[in-house]
């Protein structure tokens, strides 16, 4: 799963999924698994008014669970976030527009807004760092920063 907006500059027919990894540099033949993406439902993405922002990936083989590949618990469908709820969001983000991945996993803990601050049938989140975001996930592993949308 991931968030639409991500591929709109991008193919992500051409795009390979990776799991297990921590250094996109080394090999990590025994923890890594590298995928191709199989198929991809957008969900009715609109991304002028950007609605309905999140892919499902179907990747080209089943992966291996192991204790660098497991299972992320989501929450029941037609479930309500609550607002003031703690998120955190993980990748190997860029810190800007265009750039190059990070080497290693960065995140960015976000909060959930209210509803009133937020696109109808959207979560929304307040991201705690200067700069980040879904897609360019740029807080420090580690890190910790103060509070911005």
């Amino acid at each position: 799963m991931t968030a639409a907006s991500c591929f709109r500059s991008q193919n992500p027919g051409v795009s390979t999924v990776v799991l297990g990894a921590y250094d996109l540099r080394q090999r990590e033949r025994q923890s890594r698994q590298t995928f191709s993406i199989s198929s991809m439902s957008e969900n009715g993405y609109d991304p002028q008014q950007n609605l309905n922002d999140l892919m499902l990936l179907q990747l080209d083989r089943e992966a291996n669970l192991t204790s660098s590949v497991t299972i992320l618990p989501l929450p029941l469908q037609n479930a309500t976030v609550e607002a003031g709820t703690g998120c955190q969001v993980a990748g190997w983000g860029s810190q800007r527009s265009g750039g190059r991945l990070s080497r290693f996993p960065r995140f960015v803990n976000v909060t959930v807004t209210p509803e009133d601050q937020c696109r109808p049938n959207n979560v929304c989140t307040g991201v705690l760092t200067r700069r980040g975001g879904i897609c360019n996930v740029s807080a420090p592993r580690g890190g910790r920063r103060g509070p911005e949308r």
